[in-house]
């Protein structure tokens, strides 16, 4: 008997040494991405890995990318990142399997690192056609990257454990907030106010863009929050920040703007009761 048990304790201390190696792998692999990349060029703070030859395309994404993440309050200079853009779905797959997230979405960023399905949101692009504008699901690299690279600065800011506390609609939200907030109100028919009605009007959602239909009102709740009542980072973080009321609130200040028409004031009543 005490042979029996000295053996499988033998086995389960190999097959925890086992499993810790695995993990130590994983963990290296997807925090040191480069190695499975043949192209590789620094942008700043950011290491961008790619599988196709880095050119004026990819100079053009992160031009795009670094202007966004330069007018967030949050975004750290001082801390390095990766990002991987993965042009194939076998490419990203083989990182997304590291993981418990799924094969077949826009991107994750994980241990500093941020991975971009580009041949996902090429295919999202052509479902939505584009529509709405600002969406996560209208086929734009410079938007899943952007978005994916906030999830870290947010973990940067706030703390990876405490950030984890956080409701959904926060994370995501700020996310989408760092994306949009610089560019879209400067482009004519895309102020915040005219972004609510978007949200409102199905009939700019169809079945793909619908999917992240929340994701688009939460972006647009941050930037109520930050940019038109003036709150911080850490004030939107707060307990005290409810969802539903913000949603309220913002629905109401969009209801006493000008420029309501009879459709949109009738939504809004539909809404907020």
């Amino acid at each position: 008997m005490t042979k029996i048990i000295k053996k499988t304790l033998k086995w389960l201390v190999a097959m925890f040494g086992v499993i810790i190696v695995l993990l130590l792998l994983i963990i290296g692999v997807l925090s040191n991405p480069g190695l499975f990349f043949p192209e590789e060029k620094q942008y700043e703070s950011i290491m961008v890995y790619s599988e196709k030859p880095i050119g004026q395309e990819t100079d053009s994404i992160m031009s795009e990318v670094l202007l966004r993440l330069d007018k967030i309050p949050i975004y750290n200079r001082d801390k390095n990142y990766n990002l991987s853009l993965c042009s194939t779905q076998k490419k990203f797959t083989f990182f997304s399997r590291l993981t418990v997230r799924a094969n077949r979405i826009m991107g994750f960023c994980i241990l500093g690192s941020a991975f971009v399905n580009e041949d996902f949101i090429n295919e999202l692009g052509m479902k939505t056609q584009g529509k709405p504008k600002y969406l996560t699901r209208e086929g734009s690299v410079v938007h899943v990257a952007t978005h994916e690279l906030m999830h870290a600065y947010i973990n940067n800011a706030y703390g990876s454990f405490r950030a984890r506390t956080l409701p959904n609609w926060k994370i995501e939200g700020y996310c989408e907030y760092g994306v949009n907030q610089f560019v879209a109100p400067s482009d004519s028919g895309y102020t915040i106010h005219e972004r609510i009605d978007i949200y409102l009007d199905d009939s700019m959602w169809n079945p793909t863009a619908k999917v992240h239909r929340p994701h688009y009102i939460w972006g647009l709740m941050m930037e109520y929050l930050i940019n038109v009542k003036g709150l911080s980072f850490e004030q939107v973080m707060d307990n005290s920040i409810l969802k539903e009321n913000v949603y309220q609130e913002m629905m109401n200040w969009r209801k006493s703007i000008i420029g309501n028409t009879s459709q949109v004031f009738k939504q809004i009543e539909i809404e907020i009761n």
